[in-house]
């Protein structure tokens, strides 16, 4: 399958961060473990398109703080935030990717899924889930 990927674009894969978004998109996700998440991540990282990926720990911590609702499905939960965030942010690659790799420690320290240390937690007064959680 990677290799039939890869030959679509004549082994260059450069070539996918030449198109529209969708279809820079949807090219990217027809990799192998490459979802939503991921394909924005190398948008982003690559200064293709200025997105904010987020891993499931940034999307755990915006949740919490009441961007968007916590929905069944995370597929569901990643474009409701994306979504909701879309007004709020730069198009300024170096503020996205700094966000993203702020959010994923956040929620990989201190703003776990089980037992999050919301009483270390420079947020908690802000955060709606903060006194539910403790």
């Amino acid at each position: 399958m990677l290799r039939r990927c890869a030959s679509e674009y004549n082994g260059d894969l450069r070539a996918i961060l030449k198109l529209p978004q969708k279809d820079a998109m949807k090219a990217l996700k027809k990799f192998p473990s490459v979802g939503e998440p991921l394909a924005e991540r190398i948008l982003m990282m690559t200064h293709t398109y200025p997105v904010l990926s987020l891993d499931s720990n940034g999307l755990r911590v915006l949740q919490r703080l009441g961007f968007a609702a916590v929905l069944k499905d995370y597929s569901a939960s990643y474009r409701a935030m994306r979504e909701a965030l879309a007004s709020q942010l730069p198009v300024d690659f170096d503020v996205l990717i700094r966000a993203h790799l702020l959010l994923k420690r956040h929620g990989r320290e201190l703003c776990k899924t089980t037992r999050p240390l919301c009483v270390q937690c420079p947020l908690e007064h802000d955060c709606p889930a903060a006194h539910r959680l403790v």
